[in-house]
């Protein structure tokens, strides 16, 4: 056991079985997250001298990880008892945690007051997404999808509130993707 967790390990880019591929995928998720942490760290230091700021910043992190984790729970949610589940939490793990760093990456010591609004093509784009996933699932997998949507506005709202003119239209983008590859069958977008 502890020897093919070891090739696992050393093979992350070849794992054949469910145990390997879960392996692999968790010591991913755990990377991310440490990665994250280093970024929201940095972004505290960054904002240390801006107290506004710095409180924007400690709220959106909240936010984040509670959207962060109604994300999984919905993914989790679509193949949940099966062997892959645990495979589908680490990756919306690791997904996530890659995004909020490229989210902290787009902050800017300047606010903008253009950066709340997402584009109207990825606003109707994502509205699709989320409009085609609650017509397929079942009404607990759309409560589920909608606490989700309701954090993951909150997030939004909030992190944007000092960002690049554009964080509303790229955070828009990355979550109409992270809903996209949410559903577990095949893509009919």
């Amino acid at each position: 056991m502890i020897a093919a967790l070891l090739a696992a390990a050393l093979t992350c880019n070849n794992g054949s079985t469910q145990m390997e591929l879960d392996f692999c995928s968790a010591q991913a998720a755990k990377i991310a997250a440490a990665d994250e942490r280093a970024a929201y760290g940095a972004a505290r230091v960054r904002f240390a001298r801006k107290p506004a700021r710095l409180r924007v910043l400690v709220a959106s992190e909240q936010l984040w990880q509670r959207a962060r984790d109604a994300a999984c729970a919905f993914d989790a949610q679509l193949v949940a008892g099966g062997s892959i589940q645990p495979l589908v939490e680490a990756n919306c793990a690791e997904h996530a945690a890659r995004a909020r760093i490229a989210d902290l990456a787009r902050l800017l010591p300047a606010r903008t007051s253009a950066s709340a609004i997402p584009s109207p093509a990825s606003a109707h784009e994502h509205a699709r997404i989320y409009g085609l996933l609650e017509l397929l699932v079942t009404p607990s997998e759309r409560a589920l999808l909608a606490r989700s949507e309701r954090v993951w506005l909150r997030y939004r709202r909030t992190t944007c509130s000092y960002a690049r003119a554009d964080c509303a239209t790229v955070a828009t983008q990355a979550r109409t993707q992270q809903l996209k590859d949410s559903w577990p069958a095949e893509p009919f977008w």
